[in-house]
């Protein structure tokens, strides 16, 4: 019975040892617990506010309870000033808002919400966030908060923004070059059907001259509507490539104005517009003025302005002129024609725009010639501006910062175009040509002023002729594109021979890169493809007369 009494003691002394065990081990848990707790807390707390997020935790009514600092920093507020103290219904940034009407539906519905919503930070800003909304609920009690997630995505919505307005832009341009490759095909057809049209009436031997003489000119103004239109298209894109070049001369400004007031005023004739007032002004206390800038681009932009007045233009004035304001030259062409509205003075000046396409039907045009107007303008450092209302006609005007070389104040003297005789029987010239047929209009060209003419098909025969010096040559006309031995190195070569001898280059390539080659090759001067027989021989006649 002892023993069993001692075994029984050690048994309950063990049993409250382990049971003390026991109780330290659940109060180190306990501990333990806290401690992770407190732990899980603070990495929370560290992790909440490191989110750019900003982030709101509501109680169940909607008081502030903790907001971390991408919060505070985002709508410009302090811990103070809201937590405990402020009911995000009464926020000031959110009033008014999507926001605050999904954030009042959340707290009185217990629904949650995610949404996308603009709203303004401050007068100079306008934001757009993502908001969502989420209902905490505990499962150990009644305890109910809320937690408010925003994020700032306004970058977002401004490249999504862009990438809509840079698609339209897009859809924009690609109905605008459908139009203009309509049009151009219109404007291309056009003029062709003419040609092949009475070039086919034309070969009838029994046509009778005055008809033969209407058909002709004909085909030669559609020609030439053609030419225009390619010498168009060729500068829009030497314009828009950079390729385009100035060459900036000492030319008389008078001289110039009055030779385009001619050649308009003819044209005004041709048109069956005699009864509009076509006038040059110019001041009248000025008889030359001398500029320097590029005298065949400010041509063609005057060219342009009063093609476009012409066309425009039924009844009443087209005047064009220029006047000088503290030595500067302001350019000008005004007409009484449809005129143009408000809304459309700058859309003009962009390509393939046109008013609409009804006008380009009832006008023609491919849209093209106001865009190389503004490139060639902007080329010159100037300025163009528009002064037009429908019905009312238009006014452009444009200034070219061109350096006043020098000022005449003599009476006026008449300038008239001088006509020179082309006839040269003792001359010879020899054409460097390929082609048999270039070489037979080249040939008929030249048959009136009774010149002798000798032919090489390639750069190598012209280069043997004068090699030999079997024949007197006085001139050259030089083909560029030549098989073997093409028209710039047979220049350098003949120009190393007899480096006075006048070469000509007649050429179908119009970029300024081709001649600025043909002219370091050696070439004295240069005609383009087509050939302008006026041209030709004013520019032979510059060496041979």
């Amino acid at each position: 019975m002892e023993d069993n009494s001692k075994t029984k003691q050690a048994l309950l002394a063990e049993i409250s040892s382990l049971k003390q065990q026991v109780s330290k081990l659940q109060e180190q848990l306990h501990l333990q617990n806290q401690q992770s707790e407190k732990d899980i807390e603070h990495r929370l707390a560290v992790t909440i506010n490191n989110i750019p997020l900003a982030i709101l935790n509501l109680d169940r009514y909607g008081y502030i309870t903790a907001a971390n600092p991408a919060f505070l920093k985002t709508f410009d507020t302090t811990a103070a000033d809201i937590i405990n103290k402020m009911n995000v219904k009464n926020f000031k940034p959110f009033l008014g808002t999507e926001l605050s009407r999904k954030i009042s539906q959340m707290i009185d519905q217990k629904v949650g919400f995610d949404i996308e919503a603009p709203f303004t930070l401050n007068k100079d800003k306008d934001a757009y966030f993502k908001c969502r909304g989420t209902v905490v609920s505990s499962k150990m009690s009644d305890a109910l908060s809320f937690i408010l997630i925003i994020g700032d995505v306004s970058k977002r919505k401004m490249t999504e923004y862009e990438l809509i307005k840079a698609l339209e832009k897009a859809e924009e341009s690609d109905k605008l070059k459908t139009a203009f490759l309509t049009s151009m095909s219109h404007e291309i057809r056009t003029p062709m059907n003419h040609i092949i049209g009475f070039v086919d009436f034309l070969r009838d031997p029994d046509l009778p001259q005055d008809e033969r003489e209407e058909y002709s000119q004909i085909v030669f103004d559609s020609g030439q509507v053609l030419l225009r239109l390619i010498d168009d298209i060729i500068d829009i894109a030497k314009i828009e490539s950079g390729q385009m070049r100035l060459h900036k001369t000492n030319f008389v400004l008078n001289e110039m104005m009055h030779n385009l007031y001619r050649s308009y005023d003819q044209l005004r004739t041709k048109k069956g517009k005699q009864d509009l007032d076509f006038k040059l002004n110019t001041p009248a206390h000025i008889s030359n003025l001398t500029v320097n800038t590029d005298a065949v681009r400010l041509q063609q932009i005057f060219s342009n302005l009063l093609d476009n007045a012409f066309k425009f233009t039924e009844t009443g004035t087209i005047e064009m002129g220029y006047e000088i304001v503290d030595r500067q030259l302001h350019f000008f062409v005004k007409d009484t024609g449809v005129g143009i509205s408000k809304d459309k003075h700058e859309l003009i000046f962009k390509r393939f725009r046109q008013l609409d396409y009804s006008s380009t039907k009832k006008y023609g045009g491919t849209g093209l010639g106001l865009s190389i107007i503004k490139g060639l303008i902007d080329l010159l450092e100037g300025k163009v501006s528009l002064k037009s209302e429908p019905g009312s006609g238009s006014e452009f005007r444009f200034t070219i910062p061109a350096a006043i070389v020098q000022i005449e104040s003599k009476p006026s003297i008449s300038i008239t175009e001088q006509k020179h005789s082309y006839h040269w029987p003792d001359k010879q010239i020899l054409i460097v040509e390929d082609e048999r047929m270039n070489y037979n209009l080249l040939l008929v060209m030249l048959r009136p002023t009774q010149v002798k003419v000798l032919w090489a098909m390639d750069g190598d025969e012209a280069i043997n002729i004068i090699r030999e010096g079997k024949e007197k040559i006085d001139l050259i006309l030089m083909d560029i594109r030549l098989p073997r031995t093409n028209g710039y190195v047979a220049t350098e070569t003949i120009k190393k021979l007899r480096p006075e001898l006048p070469v000509i280059a007649q050429t179908a390539y119009a970029m300024d890169i081709e001649i600025q080659k043909a002219q370091e090759a050696g070439c004295d001067a240069y005609i383009t493809k087509p050939i302008d027989r006026h041209q030709l021989l004013e520019t032979i006649y510059s060496f041979l007369a």
